[in-house]
């Protein structure tokens, strides 16, 4: 990392209050820093908002841009509200979209323990692997915590990944858990098992109160995008919440004896629209919808459903005026129909 950092003056930037939640709703090729509670600090090529977002099936749907960074240039902070007992957490949606030139591993995020210190924990690690990467995780910097490293992934996929902080009584023994691609049944619940674990071997941090999204070198930083931000105290802050997919099940009782997609409504609608369905056994279940050419704007529902009738609710606040479609698979079972968003 550049030698120097800026200590950060807390009056210079905005403090936002836990959970919360940035989608990136910036002006597409204007720069993060001084948007939203964005710092910018040390200097160099500074972390772009780019046009376009980043989806996960199950997972809420992007309401703004995304962010695209790589190499080395200017870190970013976001300044929240302290945390010091339990556990800090923060998730998102991440691609890595090439690491050529790159050497040797380095950290994209992290939380930094205070307003002006700049000394972390709960590090998210990019490796090149091969044609690929891993995704790492540490407790704290080398040599304080050992990184733990996942098999190789791909480039130009999308990654859901969720990190913790946990503040464990006593000295040198916290810990950081990170979760790539959950399931998205324990969206909104509790925390399953972690993908990868790190325990610190160092001092511990006395808190939590900045995240850092980190640039470090040319030959260490691959280019990152990053889309749905999340921070808060617990699993189900940073799984759902604003721009979350509502789904509801009727409790009437009655089993459907046949899969059924019915009208959305209302139609037209400006912005939301609920889609009912009903599917007669415990199926994997999915929502897509797709614009007039086809491409796939939004994942509404991922996962298996038990028999039942449902309504789900999709906020297109983000997306512009036109024709939808929306495709609903259910085992074997498929239909299609056409919706209109006026705006």
């Amino acid at each position: 990392m550049v030698a120097f950092v800026a200590l950060l003056n807390p009056a210079t930037q905005a403090q936002v209050t836990l959970p919360h939640y940035d989608g990136f709703k910036y002006a597409a090729g204007s720069m993060l820093g001084g948007q939203g509670g964005w710092l910018a600090i040390n200097s160099g090529d500074t972390v772009w908002v780019a046009a376009g977002s980043l989806s996960y099936p199950g997972f809420p749907a992007s309401t703004g841009n995304k962010i695209a960074f790589g190499g080395s240039g200017q870190d970013q902070t976001k300044l929240f509200t302290t945390v010091q007992t339990g556990s800090v957490y923060y998730s998102y949606l991440f691609k890595v979209t090439s690491v050529a030139g790159i050497t040797s591993d380095a950290y994209i995020s992290g939380l930094y323990q205070s307003a002006t210190s700049t000394v972390t924990g709960a590090l998210v690690w990019i490796k090149p692997d091969g044609a690929g990467f891993d995704i790492g995780v540490s407790a704290r910097t080398v040599p304080n915590a050992t990184v733990s490293y996942s098999s190789a992934k791909s480039l130009n996929t999308t990654f859901l990944v969720v990190g913790s902080y946990q503040f464990v009584d006593g000295t040198t023994n916290d810990s950081s858990k990170l979760w790539i691609n959950p399931d998205a049944s324990t969206f909104g619940k509790s925390a399953p098992a972690p993908t990868l674990t790190s325990v610190n071997t160092g001092t511990d941090l006395t808190g939590a109160a900045r995240l850092l999204i980190r640039q470090d070198q040319d030959t260490t930083t691959a280019s990152c995008e990053i889309d749905e931000l999340r921070l808060g105290t617990s699993w189900a802050d940073v799984t759902s919440g604003t721009g979350a997919t509502a789904v509801n099940k009727d409790e009437t009782g009655l089993i459907p004896n046949e899969f059924r997609l019915e009208q959305n409504y209302p139609n037209p609608f400006n912005p939301s629209t609920n889609i009912r369905f009903s599917v007669e056994a415990t199926k994997a279940v999915s929502i897509r919808i797709l614009d007039v050419l086809g491409r796939e704007v939004a994942t509404l529902v991922d996962q298996t459903m038990e028999p039942g009738t449902y309504t789900v609710k999709w906020d297109a606040t983000s997306h512009p005026s036109g024709v939808y479609f929306y495709t609903v698979r259910a085992g074997n079972s498929l239909e299609t129909r056409r919706m209109i968003l006026t705006k």
